[in-house]
């Protein structure tokens, strides 16, 4: 090799060599592993920046204002003062979700009331017939008229002109509501709407508590951050969005991110595996042209950097394929998500108008991160062709990758993967833990199944006992294909089994312990009219626990937008005011984690118990201070007890608790939870109780589970569609595998020739294995399914799984048959062997 140009001369041969092993089949499976991470990688990569850019644009133009704060409760008179001299206008609306009536029909609704300066910015597009043409309006409803959305109309059976009743006040439908300007601020949500004018709103007698007071702000940048300072300062419990902030889903859709990415960590463990067989299946060809340039004078690190150039042409032979099917990828993803917009109530529904914008600097920078993880898992191979000579073109010695190596690189690949998608502890631990469950499962069933089996077969004869020899002999190559198969199994069982089954338990279990008709919220009033009512009428009122609302603005002194920076669920309600319930005892369906319940005697009443999550997601501990602001007031609380939910005593339960005595100090508004148990044709009664109270908030047993089955189908779709990466990375595992014992099994099949026995003995001693395998991760992935149905119905309703055996068994014989089938055929190689080939070598 000539030294006047190393770079060059390692170029061209990286090129030939690469150009020579590009087709062996090694290479075209390593070549799929890589693919299709990086496919993953860059898809999920592109559609979250799609969906991130999205909101700004969203939130730029459908903010309704320059800077929006809301709370509970009105401004006062001095505070509103305040806030116009520190900005140009300001425009007052109000809304609070109530329940319309209209002969017998009843619909949830938000009403949002405004006057005449509404709006402040953007467009109020209305029509006066269903789907008739959309005219922007200057301004909203007259007095005495309502505006409804399409849905609503339709919904409650009205037509434009009639009246609507809501209590005792009668107003007239005037038109179709067809766009707000300020709608970004409910879109995290489906509710159907309703505009009115303020005035009217006064009629109803709603109480102020329960009407959520949203100003609307015209303000340049410097008056925007000098509102925003003074919020910190006077109001830290009030909800602010500004057009230079965060949209108000940007955190839920980086958790859903994060989600999916610590999923992937699954994906990478079976690309970790795969690559471990083709990494032992290359390295006899790759230490042989090693030994061969050092053989001619070549230097180790030039035989080094020869082979991660020839490992960097394969990459770059992948990149337009990669961004090409990751770009179509991108685009249904989206395609998908806009579908969902319709026929989804939830925060899908805010993205009907999704643009497909492919960022290419965004992919370069996937890839490339994508590239140093390859890198990482490619290292043992390289660490291995550091230690060969040109002694081994004399003798025939083999240098073996070690294992420690191997398992250290792909721990410390899982680990950074782990480390980046990570928002929360408790999030992470459960993902993992389930994980590296059903991996232990299916490590222990292979290692019990294939050793057992060979040693109680020993004193037998026949081709069942020969090919559990065979297998044990190949323990490691054979458990790989066990976990990739398994995985995968593990995954389509628990998809579409068991959340089937957990949907419709869950609906079963709450009937049992909560009735039919849940109420989310009663004034003291409307509770004595809701347990008069039932009284009069025979309906049971199975539970009733009072609460007050609060809102989380500090922990150990330190603001919550200060101390917790990582999103996680339990954040992002703790930044809405949540229930705060009161109680002397332990309640029947909680159970004391850790600390102290607190007693009748004890005279300290700034004190809670907090729920586990809660705990663990924000990362509290014991002691820890919470300031929570309750009606305008501060109060600060430290953390006595943890308490846990228990199945049992019914499914009300709360995040927060403190002791009955708080209530002396604390002056706000208290409402209760409860629930009923309606016969079915006693549903027809609520009428009666919603045209009474229309803010008083309940809702069927129906509709909540109609919410979950739909929720159910989207994540069903979502993770049916990651198991299938998860099946095609199980088919790679299999081809990775069988390929790298393809030498050894086509000696076997030669020794077995010889002995006189004909090819046809060794196919069935093939497939023998195959169902074996497939015996095995079948079991470990049932197995490992019912052990998590159990486990969850054990925690949320203490009641035993009993899954459906006819599933269970159609599922063992499809996973057989397809890996029989697919095991056969990629052994077809295999059993080529021969009496001559074995003769010659």
């Amino acid at each position: 090799m000539s030294a006047n140009h190393p770079i060059r001369n390692s170029l061209q041969l990286a090129w030939h060599f690469y150009q020579q092993q590009k087709h062996h089949s090694s290479q075209r499976v390593l070549r799929w592993v890589q693919g299709i991470l990086l496919v993953f990688i860059v898809t999920l990569s592109q559609t979250s920046a799609s969906i991130q850019a999205y909101l700004s644009h969203n939130l730029a133009n459908l903010l309704g204002a320059d800077l929006v704060l809301s709370q509970p409760l009105a401004l006062s008179a001095s505070q509103q003062a305040e806030l116009a001299a520190m900005s140009q206008q300001i425009v007052l609306s109000q809304s609070l979700t109530t329940t319309l009536t209209h002969n017998g029909q009843w619909q949830r609704a938000t009403l949002k009331a405004v006057a005449e300066d509404y709006p402040l910015q953007g467009e109020l597009r209305t029509a006066t017939s269903q789907g008739g043409q959309d005219s922007v309006s200057t301004q909203g409803p007259a007095v005495g008229e309502i505006w409804l959305d399409s849905r609503l109309l339709a919904a409650l059976g009205l037509r434009i002109g009639e009246s609507l009743s809501i209590g005792s006040h009668r107003l007239q439908v005037s038109r179709i509501l067809l766009h707000e300007p300020d709608r970004l601020m409910e879109g995290h949500n489906v509710e159907m709407r309703a505009l009115l004018h303020r005035q009217d709103l006064q009629q109803f007698r709603a109480t102020d508590d329960i009407i959520q007071h949203r100003y609307l702000f015209a303000a340049n940048t410097s008056q925007i951050a000098t509102i925003l300072q003074w919020q910190k300062a006077h109001l830290p419990a009030a909800q602010v969005h500004h057009k230079h902030g965060a949209h108000p889903l940007a955190l839920f859709w980086q958790r859903t991110e994060n989600f999916i990415g610590l999923a992937s960590i699954l994906l990478f463990f079976m690309a970790a595996i795969a690559m471990q067989q083709l990494t032992r299946a290359q390295l006899q060809q790759q230490q042989f042209f090693s030994a061969v340039c050092l053989s001619l004078g070549a230097a180790k690190k030039t035989v080094l950097r020869i082979s991660m150039l020839q490992w960097l042409f394969g990459l770059l032979w992948l990149l337009p394929q990669v961004l090409a099917i990751s770009a179509l990828c991108h685009w249904l993803l989206l395609q998908w998500l806009q579908a969902q917009a319709f026929v989804q109530p939830g925060v899908a529904g805010s993205f009907a108008n999704l643009a497909w914008q492919p960022d290419i600097v965004l992919a370069v920078k996937t890839i490339v991160a994508s590239a140093s993880i390859f890198f990482v898992l490619n290292f043992p191979l390289w660490l291995a062709l550091w230690q060969c000579s040109v002694r081994q073109l004399i003798q025939q010695q083999q240098r073996s990758i070690s294992n420690a190596v191997l398992f250290g690189c792909a721990t410390l690949v899982l680990a950074g993967v782990a480390a980046h998608y990570s928002d929360n502890g408790l999030l992470t631990t459960m993902l993992l833990g389930s994980m590296l469950a059903s991996i232990a499962l299916l490590l222990v069933l292979s290692w019990l199944a294939l050793s057992l089996g060979e040693k109680l077969s020993q004193p037998f004869s026949g081709l069942l006992p020969f090919a559990l020899y065979m297998m044990k002999q190949r323990l490691i190559s054979k458990t790989t294909q066990i976990l990739g198969i398994g995985l995968a199994a593990f995954l389509l069982l628990f998809t579409l089994m068991l959340l089937k089954d957990l949907g419709d338990n869950m609906a079963a279990h709450q009937r049992t312990h909560d009735g039919n008709v849940l109420v989310s919220q009663a004034s003291s009033a409307q509770m004595a009219d809701i347990q008069l009512w039932a009284a009069q009428h025979a309906i049971t009122l199975r539970q009733h626990k009072p609460f007050m609302y609060a809102q989380l603005t500090h922990i150990n002194g330190g603001q919550l937008a200060d101390v917790m920076q990582k999103p996680s669920d339990s954040l992002a309600t703790l930044s809405r005011p949540v229930r705060l319930h009161w109680s002397e005892a332990l309640p029947g369906n909680n159970r004391l984690v850790s600390g102290q319940w607190w007693h009748s005697a004890d005279t300290n009443w700034q004190q809670l118990s907090v729920e586990q999550e809660v705990m663990t997601d924000l990362g509290l501990q014991l002691g820890d201070r919470l300031g929570l602001v309750i009606a305008e007031q501060y109060v600060e609380f430290s953390i006595a007890a943890t308490h846990a939910y228990q199945s049992g005593a019914g499914a009300i339960t709360f995040w927060l608790q403190m002791p009955p005595g708080a209530l002396l100090h604390i002056e706000a508004p208290q409402y209760n939870m409860a629930s009923l148990e309606l016969q079915p044709e006693q549903f027809s009664l609520l009428s009666q109780l919603w045209q009474q109270h229309p803010s008083l908030r309940m809702v069927s047993l129906q509709e909540l589970t109609q919410r979950f089955d739909s929720s159910l189908a989207m994540v069903t779709q979502l993770i049916s569609g990651f198991a299938g990466l998860i099946i095609l990375l199980a088919g790679v595992v299999m081809v990775s595998s069988v390929h790298a014992v393809e030498t050894k099994e086509q000696k076997k099949n030669s020794i077995i020739l010889s002995f006189g026995l004909s090819k046809r003995t060794c196919l069935q001693l093939n497939i023998i294995e195959w169902l074996v395998t497939g015996t095995i991760a079948a079991c470990g992935a049932i197995v490992a399914t019912w052990l998590a149905g159990f486990l969850i119905y054990q925690s949320q309703f203490s009641l035993p799984y009993h899954p459906d055996i006819g599933w269970l068994l159609g599922t063992l014989t499809v996973i057989l048959s397809l890996v029989t089938g697919l095991g056969v055929v990629l052994s077809k190689n295999s059993l080529s062997g021969s009496v001559r080939q074995l003769l010659a070598e």
